[in-house]
């Protein structure tokens, strides 16, 4: 199945009439198909990278376009994590396994974090689901890879070195897989990966470095201290009616026009009927006291999210993030137009459902809404939300990282009816370890191309 006919986020087309046996044998049917060493080979692209990026630019707010070009520019990596659409496009060219899952779309190593679960217990999975869709599951550890070379190169780590965590990491995917199949349904939907549980199960993969150990104790103690009250008292002010209110700084965070904050409440009301039940009654106790627009991250900086301070009747606050979902950058060029605006209306919803799935446990206040004729989803913000800085790690840090990333994208594959396919078609496909790391030095060599293209183009028109 060619993931280019995936246009939608389409569920049915992972419910296969099937048992675990036949999809593993369907998946060593695409093996003599599509065989591990075509799916490692690189397939040169010919596009116009500064048209694409330009044509994603153009849904976003011209005002903020400047500093998202500061920011893209400010490394190669910063260029990839902000640019998905080049990447999606090409895996349209490479040789794909057609084994269709529910794919986040842009797993790469930036985009794992720390959570918080509905019982407060701090997981790590992925955390970004904007781009998620049903695909072929080596777009997402394609680009997983790349983006361990890109940022491991930042870290001054030699090639060689990158090679063996490259290899190393397809490895933990294909092993992680391996052990999903022999869970019960119930143990797959139900895992999770628990702080305490990960620093326990990283031994797996060798001793845990001193400096890992050390790092994930110090989130432990931070998450604790991430919460709303943490966030109003950091980016909250006085204003001169004497009211608690954000902080503006502009072009980056900037309250509303009337008629903007309007169309936000509305948005906000829409949500509430979206929302799980108990969380509906949880919110009664709160009224909206501000919003503003607060721009985020690379890749959607630029995109409309604003966030929510709700006070409640005790005088507690929580803060909301209502982020705009995009249409699905990977349609962009071959829907029509109305299909691309049917997607783009769809986005919030398919979003909601994707991160529920590969994650093992969701946020309770996610939900999707819309209002000023654009989709958004909503959840809390930087609630016990943590993140392992990469620059911060050694070698041997880095490589656990890595793997660790590997073993939660392989679970949360496995959570697609299609996932014994999976197996059938890894199974004894070691070469894929070293196969799938020359792709990604190659890969590295186009995101260097294209790099230089922007930076070039933002030189001369700012």
């Amino acid at each position: 199945m060619n993931e280019q006919s995936l246009d939608l986020f389409d569920l049915k087309r992972i419910k296969i009439n099937h048992t675990k046996a036949e999809l593993e044998q369907m998946g060593k049917q695409r093996l003599k198909d599509v065989s591990s060493k075509e799916l490692a080979t690189f397939v040169p692209v010919k596009r116009d990278p500064v048209a694409a990026i330009s044509q994603t630019e153009a849904k976003m707010i011209p005002e903020l376009l400047p500093l998202r070009h500061q920011r893209m520019t400010a490394s190669r990596f910063a260029f990839f994590r902000g640019t998905a659409e080049l990447m999606e496009q090409d895996m349209k060219q490479q040789h794909q396994s057609g084994i269709p899952i529910v794919i986040c779309g842009d797993a790469h190593v930036n985009n794992f974090g720390f959570y918080a679960s509905p019982e407060r217990k701090l997981l790590f999975g992925l955390n970004d689901f904007d781009e998620a869709r049903i695909g072929n599951w080596e777009s997402d550890l394609k680009r997983l890879l790349v983006s361990i070379e890109l940022a491991g190169s930042e870290n001054g780590f030699a090639p060689d070195e990158l090679t063996k965590v490259l290899e190393l990491t397809t490895k933990t995917y294909r092993h992680a897989i391996k052990n999903a199949n022999k869970l019960s349904l119930p143990e797959v939907f139900y895992f999770s990966f628990e702080i305490h549980d990960m620093i326990n199960s990283i031994n797996q993969f060798g001793d845990a470095p001193s400096q890992m150990e050390k790092i994930l104790q110090n989130i432990i103690k931070k998450s604790q201290h991430s919460n709303s009250e943490e966030i109003v008292r950091k980016m909250g002010t006085i204003n001169d009616r004497g009211q608690l209110v954000f902080r503006d700084n502009p072009p980056r965070a900037r309250h509303l026009s009337p008629l903007q904050y309007k169309q936000v409440v509305a948005g906000y009301e829409h949500y509430r009927d979206n929302v799980r039940q108990d969380i509906r009654v949880f919110l009664a106790n709160f009224h909206i006291t501000d919003i503003i627009r607060y721009s985020v991250g690379v890749g959607s900086f630029g995109t409309r999210c604003y966030l929510l301070m709700l006070t409640g009747i005790d005088g507690s606050h929580l803060v909301l993030q209502v982020k705009e979902a995009m249409p699905l950058r990977y349609n962009l060029l071959n829907l029509k137009v109305q299909q691309a605006i049917d997607n783009g209306m769809l986005a919030g919803r398919r979003i909601v459902t994707a991160q529920r799935v590969l994650q093992s446990t969701s946020d309770p206040f996610l939900a999707s809404t819309r209002f000023g004729n654009r989709s958004y989803y909503v959840r809390q913000f930087r609630d016990m939300k943590e993140s392992i800085k990469l620059e911060r790690l050694d070698l041997p840090s880095y490589q656990l990282y890595c793997q660790t990333c590997a073993l939660c994208l392989a679970m949360a594959h496995a959570q697609s009816p299609t996932s014994p396919m999976l197996r059938g078609y890894l199974r004894h496909q070691k070469e894929l370890d070293t196969g799938l790391a020359q792709w990604a030095h190659q890969y590295v060599q186009q995101v260097d191309k294209d790099f230089r293209a922007f930076q070039e183009y933002v030189q001369k028109n700012g």
